[in-house]
């Protein structure tokens, strides 16, 4: 997709929603946020649980996201989704400094052959911070294609994203902090006036909820998400509030949820 109508799905929506909360509050990214309680009682897993499935659920209908299997040292070595008669996986290939070098992409329809739809390659700074990440496949006429993102980092933290779409930028954003914790970002096109910010807010040291909005103003109001966790601070849901989604014009709320299970 290209940057500017990418840029221009995101303005679509522009709905009114105002946040009960002080402007040091979101600049710092941590306040007792009312709007939902984030612990969830039904659920409990132990601390620091391994993530083993992935849920969306819409409406009453659940379906499985994803399925992650680990090595022995305890590092992701595959995600995907087994059906029937098709699957489509990743897996994961690490290099002699346990980082992350490449994830290849698969599907399989009924008994063909895999099919590698695409490879992700990563390359890392001095410091061991994910420097680059280059995408690369073959569209329906087998000609190669690429695009990739560039990280910068400040004091150790991430600072800018850009994004390039064969050797073209794209878009680019920018994070800001509070201490170690990241609160806002915004999303820029090169060339455009226009951008999204997005806040993230905490509560007793966990990510509960972000707001994206066009512009600086919360009233250009485009999507949010509401984060719930166990009592160990696993991640049990994510309800995601995208009003563009929904058929009916005007509407105010259309949400998808995202569940989490553990070993």
């Amino acid at each position: 997709m290209k940057a500017k109508s990418l840029f221009t799905m995101m303005m679509f929506v522009f709905s009114l929603l105002f946040v009960s909360c002080e402007k040091n509050e979101l600049e710092s990214g941590s306040f007792d946020f009312k709007a939902h309680d984030f612990r969830v009682e039904n659920v409990l897993y132990s601390k620091g649980s391994k993530l083993k499935r992935e849920y969306q659920v819409w409406g009453d209908d659940r379906m499985l996201r994803n399925e992650y299997t680990y090595d022995n040292m305890g590092r992701i070595i595959r995600t995907g989704v087994d059906y029937d008669d098709w699957k489509y996986y990743d897996l994961y290939l690490y290099n002699s400094k346990e980082q992350l070098e490449s994830k290849s992409s698969y599907e399989t329809y009924l008994e063909n052959q895999p099919n590698l739809r695409q490879i992700v390659t990563y390359s890392y700074d001095t410091d061991g911070n994910t420097a680059k990440e280059m995408y690369e496949w073959k569209d329906i006429n087998s000609e190669m294609k690429t695009r990739y993102f560039l990280y910068q980092y400040k004091d150790g933290k991430l600072a800018k994203l850009e994004h390039y779409e064969e050797n073209k930028q794209s878009y680019y954003k920018i994070y800001e902090y509070y201490g170690d914790k990241l609160v806002k970002d915004r999303f820029f096109v090169p060339k455009e006036k226009d951008y999204v910010t997005t806040d993230y807010l905490y509560s007793q040291e966990l990510l509960i909820y972000t707001i994206t909005y066009s512009k600086t103003s919360q009233s250009g109001f485009m999507h949010d998400e509401r984060r719930y966790y166990d009592q160990n601070d696993n991640l049990i849901r994510i309800v995601a509030n995208h009003p563009s989604l929904s058929s009916m014009s005007g509407a105010t709320a259309f949400l998808v949820t995202f569940e989490y299970e553990y070993e």
